[in-house]
């Protein structure tokens, strides 16, 4: 599986950061839910 993070808003139809730079993203940490979900937590950095 592959995983691509994508920022959106409440619905999902708009990006958070539309006409932003683009951002990096560093993986922080990661939590297994109930045995069943992967919780992802990720830093953002500008990317150069």
């Amino acid at each position: 599986m592959t995983l691509f993070p994508v920022l959106t808003g409440k619905t999902g139809a708009a990006p958070v950061f539309a006409g932003a730079e683009d951002f990096d993203l560093e993986l922080l940490e990661t939590r297994t839910l109930d045995g069943h979900i992967q919780e992802l937590v990720y830093r953002p950095t500008r990317h150069p």
